[in-house]
């Protein structure tokens, strides 16, 4: 479990450098050449995309226990992020926009705080002052070295995971990411619901 959270943070630093290019979804020419290996990206993209998003239940910065299979029939967008992550801070102003935006057309972002796994000497600290400064309108979960193991090791920070009413996997965003790409993909799972235009 530790090697697991030791992996992340190593990898935490390459993603500290700027957003990563835009991720291309298994399935859609994101496959290797024939004959080159697939990358470590995108073993990872196929391992998780178009397949059942793990299960699990986390404690929220309240103390409320949310369990991720009780929000079938909603889009999920599952933000992982650490505190003092320079691109997750870049992103979550759009995060909390598109929350607000589209909440009443069946859409929530749920975040999962990595603070204790990847950080944890600076206790709660650094996740208190991110929640002063930008007082994020979605559910913060504390994550768990099960969760991050369920995801994969959560190999850069922020990661974002996509899930369809039916529990499903069906975008990765691998890095950080312009709202207008969340907004996109989101949209196009949230077609036909009433008042969306």
């Amino acid at each position: 479990m530790r090697a697991a959270a030791a992996l992340a943070l190593a990898l935490a630093a390459a993603t500290l450098a700027g957003p990563a290019p835009v991720a291309r979804a298994a399935g859609s020419g994101s496959a290797a050449p024939q004959g080159v290996p697939a990358s470590p990206r995108e073993r990872y993209l196929r391992r998780f995309t178009g397949k059942p998003a793990p299960d699990f239940t986390l404690s929220d910065i309240h103390g409320n226990d949310v369990t991720l299979s009780h929000e079938r029939g909603k889009v999920v967008l599952l933000n992982f992020w650490y505190s003092s992550c320079v691109p997750c801070r870049r992103e979550t102003p759009d995060l909390a926009m598109l929350h607000k935006t589209y909440y009443g057309h069946g859409f929530k972002v749920i975040g999962v705080n990595l603070d204790d796994l990847l950080i944890p000497d600076a206790g709660h600290a650094s996740l208190k002052v991110f929640l002063q400064e930008f007082q994020p309108p979605y559910a913060i979960l504390l994550g768990s070295n099960d969760v991050l193991e369920a995801y994969g090791g959560v190999p850069v920070q922020p990661i974002s995971f996509l899930i369809d009413r039916d529990g499903k996997v069906t975008k990765v965003f691998w890095g950080a990411y312009p709202g207008a790409a969340f907004e996109k993909a989101i949209r196009a799972q949230l077609e036909g619901s009433p008042g969306l235009r």
